[in-house]
C-alpha cells in the first residue's frame, strides 16, 4: 500500500472495498477532459469530498487517497476544494501500463485507477495519422455495438467487423471527429487495436499489433474479474502471434528486403460496407 500526505501529514489508509474504489473512479470520470492530468483530477475530486465535510476515514475518501497514491501523488495541499499537488512521481498506474493490472490490483479494485488513465489517454493510428481516442456517451457506444453486431459475418473477429464499420463510415465522407466515427475508434481501441490501414478504393483493411494493456483496461472498466481479464490478455497475445506469423509469411514471399516494412500488419481483403454475409 502506498503512502500519501495531506498538507504535509501522512494519511492512515485502511483496507478498502472494491465498491468504494469504483465509486471514487465514477466521480472522476465526468470531470476528465481530452487533455490534462488525470491524477490531478483525482486529487481535486478527493479534496472536493473533504470540502463537503467527509472525514478522512470515510470509505470513498479512503479509496481516493489510495488511488491518488497509486497514481504517484505524494503530497496534496488544500485550503478548500481545490487541490495543489506539490509532490508526485511517475507510476505505471498513471501511465495505464499493463504492469499495473496485476491480479491483486484487479481483485481489490485499485486497478480501476490505472484502467481509467489508460482508457482516457489513448491514441490510435489510422493510415499513419495519430488520432486521440475521445470517449463517447454510452448511448452512442451502444448504437455502435449494435451496428457492428448486425453486420458481423460468420466466424469473423469482432475487430475486423469494427474495422469494416469504420471503413463504411469514412467512405460515406464522415470525419473521424464525428461522434459516430469516434465511437467506432473507441470500440477498436477497447479491443486493443493501435493501428489500422484502410484502403477504401481497394476495400482492404489492415491491422498493426494490438495492445494487451488497452484491452485489459477496457475489461477492468467493464467490471471483469481478474480471471476474465487474464483471458482478455491471452486473446490479444494470440491475435498478435497470428499477426506476426502472417507478417513473416508475407515478408518471406516478398523477399527479406520487405520484412522491415511489414510492421506485423495483417491485411484483410474486405468490402467496406454494412452488408452481412453468411
Amino acid at each position: 500500500m502506498s503512502s500519501i500526505r495531506l498538507n504535509g501529514q501522512y494519511v492512515l489508509i485502511k483496507d478498502i472495498e472494491k465498491k468504494d474504489f469504483a465509486t471514487f473512479v465514477n466521480l472522476c470520470l465526468p470531470k476528465i477532459e481530452p487533455t490534462g492530468s488525470i491524477p490531478h483530477i483525482a486529487a481535486n475530486v478527493l479534496t472536493g469530498l473533504l470540502a463537503e465535510g467527509k472525514l478522512q476515514t470515510d470509505p470513498v475518501v479512503q479509496a481516493g487517497f489510495e488511488i491518488c497514491a497509486s497514481l504517484g501523488i505524494k503530497n496534496i495541499w488544500t485550503d478548500g476544494a481545490a487541490a495543489n499537488v506539490t509532490e508526485e512521481t511517475a507510476t505505471d498506474a498513471a501511465a495505464g501500463l499493463e504492469t499495473a493490472f496485476g491480479f491483486a490490483a484487479i481483485q481489490s479494485g485499485l486497478a480501476l485507477a490505472a484502467a481509467m488513465c489508460n482508457a482516457f489517454r489513448r491514441t490510435i493510428k489510422v493510415n499513419d495519422r495519430d488520432i486521440p481516442v475521445i470517449r463517447q456517451p454510452r448511448e452512442i457506444m451502444m448504437q455502435t455495438a449494435q451496428q457492428a453486431s448486425s453486420m458481423k459475418n460468420l466466424n469473423e473477429p469482432i475487430f475486423v467487423t469494427a474495422g469494416r464499420l469504420l471503413g463504411s463510415k469514412l467512405k460515406e465522407g464522415k470525419a473521424v471527429e464525428e461522434p459516430e466515427v469516434m465511437a467506432v475508434l473507441c470500440m477498436l481501441s477497447d479491443l486493443g487495436a493501435t493501428q489500422l490501414h484502410l484502403d477504401l478504393e481497394k476495400g482492404v483493411l489492415g491491422f498493426g499489433p494490438f495492445s494487451p494493456a488497452n484491452a485489459m483496461a477496457s475489461g477492468i472498466m467493464q467490471g471483469l474479474e481478474a480471471d476474465k481479464v487474464k483471458s482478455v490478455r491471452e486473446s490479444v497475445v494470440k491475435v498478435n502471434d497470428q499477426f506476426r506469423r502472417v507478417a513473416e509469411q508475407q515478408a518471406a514471399q516478398k523477399g527479406g528486403a520487405a520484412a522491415g516494412k511489414q510492421e506485423q500488419r495483417l491485411a484483410v481483403p474486405s468490402v467496406m460496407g454494412t452488408r452481412r454475409r453468411r
